[in-house]
């Protein structure tokens, strides 16, 4: 499929508060709609819309999207259903380039800088890949993604990844234990690693342009 032929987001990034949000990924156009029909179909049943409504479809996305944004921690809200969100929000948003076939790859959902405003937008900015990710999330594509911690300088990287890692951020850590240069988007997992412990699987998201995936060189041994 050539850019000019995209009708879907590879990922949909959302940065809530500070460094924090989710980075989403959307393996198909099936799968991008899949995810907004999980939220907009129930929705309009509920309310009595017309899924055929446009401007009813947007409203009600934006009008969830807002809610989560509001109070992002409610119980409500969770990955799978802000994910849903998020994708039915941005399919009405770009509506005229899916028509067109020229979605952007990647999409960020974050705050209007100088108000309370929320900006769905075109994130080019993950396609120039500084060597050092933008954003680490723990999820891989063929889940979904999940949650991310986003860093706007190499030092804010740094001093992340040199921190102690605690339950609620660990991630950025080992991929800056691991890797010396990485594309835009790390993701990783954890999986069964030897014996009883856990290992980490890292994958690396350069949306079809060139990037530098480098390993650090392990220090030398002691004789």
């Amino acid at each position: 499929m050539t850019e000019r032929q995209r009708r879907h987001p590879d990922a949909i990034l959302v940065r809530v508060k500070g460094e924090t949000g989710f980075g989403f990924t959307y393996l198909s156009e099936g799968d991008f709609n899949l995810a907004a029909d999980h939220f907009l179909l129930p929705a309009l049943h509920y309310s009595g819309g017309d899924a055929g409504d446009r401007e009813q479809n947007r409203t009600l996305a934006y009008d969830f999207l807002w809610r989560y944004f509001a109070k992002p921690h409610a119980r409500e809200f969770f990955r799978e259903n802000i994910r849903w969100i998020v994708a039915a929000a941005a399919r009405e948003k770009f509506r005229a380039a899916i028509d067109a076939g020229a979605v952007p790859r990647v999409l960020t959902i974050e705050r209007r800088h100088g108000d309370d405003g929320i900006v769905i937008r075109d994130a080019p900015e993950y396609l120039e890949h500084p060597g050092y990710p933008l954003a680490v999330v723990v999820g891989k594509p063929g889940y979904g993604g999940g949650p991310a911690h986003f860093f706007d300088t190499a030092d804010a990287y740094a001093k992340a990844g040199a921190s102690k890692p605690s339950q609620e951020v660990w991630l950025p850590q080992i991929v800056f234990r691991l890797y010396a240069e990485t594309p835009s988007v790390v993701m990783g997992m954890p999986k069964p690693g030897k014996g009883e412990g856990l290992a980490v699987e890292c994958v690396a998201l350069s949306f079809g342009r060139r990037a530098r995936l480098r390993e650090r060189k392990a220090a030398p041994r002691a004789k």
